[in-house]
């Protein structure tokens, strides 16, 4: 099974998406869950839309997606239902106020830096996914 990048960007009120290995295919929803969940059909009348000669042998076979966030713009965007800056700022160990310039994209992170807020993120997630109550 092949699984296909979908990169995510922050749009105006919302996240569009793309995909490297399929050309001339976006996608944009005014919510992440809104856009996992179209994502599959679209892609699919898209690939149906093409000639042929254009389709590659992928194509014909089951796939699935790995997201893949631009930027932190487009994390925060995706997730704001969830976590703002300052709270990315506290999982990542970051400084709230450069936080505040990388979500604004007044600076960019570095590669390091994406990784510490990579890893953040990721032992939050594990850190929530342990919670469990008695009943």
């Amino acid at each position: 099974m092949k699984t296909l990048r979908v990169i995510i960007c922050k749009a105006n009120n919302g996240v569009s998406a793309h995909l490297p290995e399929v050309d001339g295919y976006i996608i944009a929803r005014n919510s992440l869950k809104k856009l996992k969940y179209d994502l599959p059909e679209g892609l699919k009348f898209h690939i149906d839309g093409l000639y042929p000669e254009e389709r590659q042998e992928w194509m014909n076979n089951d796939y699935d997606f790995e997201f893949v966030f631009n930027d932190i713009q487009s994390l925060v965007e995706a997730y704001s239902d969830f976590i703002n800056q300052s709270s990315l700022a506290r999982i990542a160990g970051i400084n709230e106020g450069q936080m505040r310039q990388y979500v604004s994209g007044v600076k960019n992170p570095t590669k390091q830096t994406l990784k510490r807020i990579e890893s953040g993120v990721r032992e939050y997630a594990n850190e929530l996914n342990s919670i469990t109550f008695q009943y």
